[in-house]
């Protein structure tokens, strides 16, 4: 009878030092599995800010040089001394088009650079001794290639 009870004493402290261990080896993994996903995601989270960072530093660029040239662009419309407005704003690689300076109906454009896939494209219309600016957007430079496409089901056959 004592040998009886010495064994299932020795089994129950078995299975409670079992599932205690078990406890302990599931609470580990998922902590390690839930540190390497919050790493990962960190990880991913910084790459993006980076990038971000990137993209926002190439605009900056552009829209300075592009306001660099609005700024000429407005020395030059406020200097009566140039007669000929459109071969001045050509000269500063603005694109001028409409009448001169004495009907007073302008059209100026022009644009930079931001990355190789986008460039900041602006206008402006003078009228009335006023420059005013009617565009200032982003335009993309990337253009659908028939390439880079998937293949799409027609119904008949698998695609390749």
């Amino acid at each position: 009878m004592k040998n009886s009870a010495r064994s299932e004493n020795s089994r129950k402290s078995l299975n409670s030092v079992g599932l205690s261990s078990l406890l302990v080896i599931f609470v580990v993994l998922a902590s390690v599995t839930l540190s390497v996903m919050c790493l990962i995601t960190v990880r991913q989270d910084l790459d993006r800010a980076k990038k971000l960072a990137v993209t926002h530093e190439e605009y900056y660029s552009a829209d300075t040089k592009a306001t660099e040239k609005l700024d000429s662009l407005y020395l030059l419309l406020s200097d009566d001394s140039v007669t000929d407005i459109s071969a001045a704003a050509r000269e500063l690689g603005i694109e001028v088009t409409g009448g001169n300076r004495e009907n007073r109906v302008l059209t100026f454009s022009w644009s930079e650079t931001v990355n190789s896939g986008s460039r900041l494209v602006c206008k402006a219309e003078y009228e009335n001794e006023n420059l005013v600016i009617t565009s200032w957007k982003i335009i993309s430079n990337n253009y659908y290639e028939e390439e880079n496409s998937l293949p799409v089901w027609n119904g008949e056959s698998l695609p390749v």
